[in-house]
């Protein structure tokens, strides 16, 4: 039975977001991250839109210029954003984060 979508994060992903921004950069300004970003594009492997586990670690200046272009496609140019996410998700799960 697929797990129910839920527009809060439980215990598990809030310890995921928390555990990204207390280790991992920014993907695009390789700062230190702040927001954890829901990518608006699309992966096989999301269980809903904005799955909690596909999440991206970003600086706030660059989460809010992404925002603000309205376009994450083209903001992202040569940025998979949905393949990152998908690789921190792979990463936390080898690590019994997730």
């Amino acid at each position: 039975m697929k797990a129910k979508y839920n527009p809060v994060p439980d215990a598990k992903e809030r310890a995921y977001h928390e555990w990204l921004l207390e280790r991992e950069l920014c993907f695009c300004c390789w700062q230190m991250a702040e927001v954890v970003h829901h990518p608006l594009q699309r992966h096989p492997d999301q269980r809903w839109r904005r799955d909690h586990e596909f999440v991206v670690p970003m600086a706030a200046d660059c989460h809010m210029r992404l925002h603000a272009a309205g376009d994450e496609c083209k903001w992202a140019g040569k940025h998979d954003v949905p393949a990152i996410a998908a690789g921190f998700r792979k990463l936390a799960q080898d690590e019994g984060i997730l």
